[in-house]
């Protein structure tokens, strides 16, 4: 069953109120399930919305959810790791639904350390094809 935006919002809350009794595969398996739109802009939007902020949380998430955030990069054709960098530079200016939240901003804001993290979901997102 696919996860609705609602429940992504009730994982960003949970998390940043301290009131989250949910497993780290159940938040894994939420976010993998949800489909921010079919839009790739739109889907990295909403992707890097939820993910950096679960990170911000949950750094040890980090190897599993990096992936699902690239991912519509990837299909956008976006195969390095300085064109990801520069798309979150240009993302957390974003305005509207899929805005970088608070706690997502700070995680974002130390992507500059995630080169090797990057490249790898890249690499396995290359592996896929």
């Amino acid at each position: 069953m696919s996860t609705n935006y609602n429940e992504i919002m009730d994982i960003i809350c949970s998390l940043e109120t301290n009131t989250s009794k949910m497993s780290d595969q159940e938040i894994i398996k939420k976010i993998f399930s949800w489909t921010p739109s079919y839009s790739c802009e739109s889907a990295a939007k909403g992707y890097f919305m939820v993910v950096s902020t679960v990170l911000h949380f949950r750094p040890h998430l980090e190897e599993q959810l990096i992936i699902k955030a690239i991912e519509p990069l990837y299909y956008l054709g976006i195969d390095n790791s300085q064109d990801v960098l520069g798309w979150i530079d240009h993302y957390q200016l974003s305005k509207g639904q899929y805005r970088p939240w608070k706690y997502g901003s700070h995680w974002l804001s130390t992507a500059h350390t995630k080169v090797e993290a990057f490249q790898k979901a890249l690499l396995l997102l290359s592996e896929e094809d």
